[in-house]
């Protein structure tokens, strides 16, 4: 290895090292499940038998500058982990404190309706936000191990019916 070799090597490790001590004092706690990501928010947005999933999160500093050094798709591992209770995924975007993921057959048509089974996640989020289609609301969990169980309309005809079934039974 030669003089340069070495020099860029110090350097980088030195960066990683300044990062991490001038980084904000960070509660070692919120890491200790995922080791080096901390989930803050999936919000999942349901469309016939699909979803499409936002995943807000925060890394620990030396995955931050790993990252950094070594690119996002570092984190592709970490998000096939997290929803590994659906086999039919695909990751359209990431970044270093977000990632938007398709997934498709993660809802059963019944009736005029779709059913979402609970299905278990690869790591606990702060808050889980499912947004309904047809502008049926948005409801939002607070640390959730697993997605929900829910029903939606699969048109904007029977979202009407399903809003006012909805309200008489309350």
């Amino acid at each position: 290895m030669n003089l340069k070799s070495i020099v860029i090597i110090t350097f980088i490790i030195s960066a990683v090292l300044l990062a991490a001590r001038i980084a904000p004092a960070m509660n070692s706690e919120q890491y200790r499940e995922g080791k080096y990501i901390h989930i803050d928010n999936i919000v999942m947005e349901f469309s016939g038998t699909n979803a499409t999933i936002d995943v807000e999160y925060h890394l620990s500093p030396f995955a931050k500058a790993y990252i950094f050094l070594f690119g996002s798709k570092n984190i592709e591992p970490k998000m096939k982990e997290i929803f590994f209770k659906f086999p039919e995924m695909q990751i359209k975007d990431i970044g270093l404190n977000s990632a938007t993921i398709q997934l498709t057959n993660v809802s059963q048509k019944e009736g005029h309706d779709y059913m979402h089974d609970s299905r278990k996640l690869g790591i606990h989020s702060d808050v889980l936000t499912i947004i309904f289609p047809y502008n049926q609301g948005v409801r939002r969990v607070q640390n959730v191990d697993s997605t929900l169980s829910v029903f939606y309309p699969d048109s904007p005809k029977y979202s009407e019916i399903h809003n006012n079934i909805t309200k008489q039974s309350q």
